[in-house]
């Protein structure tokens, strides 16, 4: 979930065969058929969330077990650094929230009927937001802790907010030791399964590849049925492609060209931050990003222990100390 400031966007300016027309960022999408249908038969279930009881938060002294991680891997884990709360925001975005811990601070998640809500809400007086100059208070989940896959299908079923400064976005980050030479080159930034910027009717799927000296990125914008209902996202990242879907229809496709770690997924809503922009007194709040369930699949026939070996190898805490 990386801010387009200074992107070198790929513009497809032409529909793919049978599938959603992908337009420039800023031109006006056009709706055209669904594309090819997600094929199941090779896919098999290795992760699955139906939020059927409360949500199980880690926290690395209280719950160490949590299944969903609420902060980012990067800088400081200990909270009585002075600093430690740049992993509940993302300071490079100018973003305004402050991703809640819901073992300490006001609580961001609502868990009913089988659900998971990340509520986003101005903060409040004595809220840790404000100490850091943050005007809202939201929240995170990632899988970082307890779930990490090489390739597969990374699916979920979301129900997003519409408004001015909201940023929802689901997406994959790959876990692996940054080489401390900034010489040497380093793994792929991201996959975003999607991005939604307050429109009701477009989403942005996007790959980060590259180099840190030579960052690239590929971002499309789709236009899909309204996001505030229901929809399937997803994501089918193999060796060789990487392939977008809404409700199990294709409506983007990049080369895979370096994304081969195992991957952890983050759902989160940002709000504010230099792509959307700040919320104005049209936005809606609480904006509310429901999750009905998150699921992940393996390429089968491939061996899942591999798969699984990989996943225990790269979850190792890093020699500095960060998680």
């Amino acid at each position: 979930m990386t801010s387009p400031a200074g992107k070198i966007r790929l513009h497809l300016l032409k529909a793919m065969a049978g599938i959603c027309l992908l337009v420039p960022l800023g031109a006006v999408p056009q709706t055209t058929p669904a594309g090819a249908r997600l094929d199941r038969s090779q896919l098999k279930l290795t992760f699955r969330e139906e939020f059927d009881s409360p949500p199980s938060f880690h926290d690395r002294t209280i719950a160490p077990e949590g299944r969903w991680k609420t902060n980012f891997a990067f800088g400081s884990q200990d909270r009585k650094q002075r600093r430690y709360w740049e992993t509940r925001t993302l300071v490079p975005n100018n973003e305004l929230q402050y991703y809640a811990d819901p073992w300490r601070d006001a609580h961001a998640f609502e868990w009913r009927d089988g659900m998971l809500t990340i509520a986003a809400r101005p903060a409040s007086a004595g809220e840790p937001a404000l100490d850091h100059g943050l005007a809202y208070v939201s929240g995170l989940i990632t899988s970082e802790k307890s779930f990490l896959q090489r390739y597969g299908y990374f699916e979920a079923r979301v129900r997003m907010p519409v408004g001015k400064g909201l940023w929802p976005a689901f997406w994959l980050l790959p876990r692996f030791r940054v080489h401390k030479d900034p010489k040497l080159p380093q793994p792929p930034a991201e996959i975003d399964v999607f991005e939604n910027i307050g429109k009701r009717e477009e989403l942005h799927p996007t790959l980060h590849y590259g180099t840190r000296q030579d960052k690239r990125h590929a971002s499309v914008a789709v236009t899909v049925a309204p996001v505030d209902a229901f929809h399937v996202y997803g994501v089918l990242v193999s060796a060789r492609d990487i392939v977008w879907y809404i409700d199990e229809h294709e409506v983007h496709r990049e080369p895979n060209h370096d994304f081969h770690h195992p991957a952890y997924m983050l759902l989160n809503l940002a709000v504010g931050g230099d792509w959307p922009g700040a919320p104005d007194g049209t936005t809606p709040f609480p904006a509310n990003m429901t999750i009905d369930w998150v699921r992940a699949h393996a390429l089968a026939p491939g061996p899942l222990p591999a798969a699984e070996e990989s996943m225990t190898a790269a979850i190792q805490p890093s020699p500095d100390g960060r998680e």
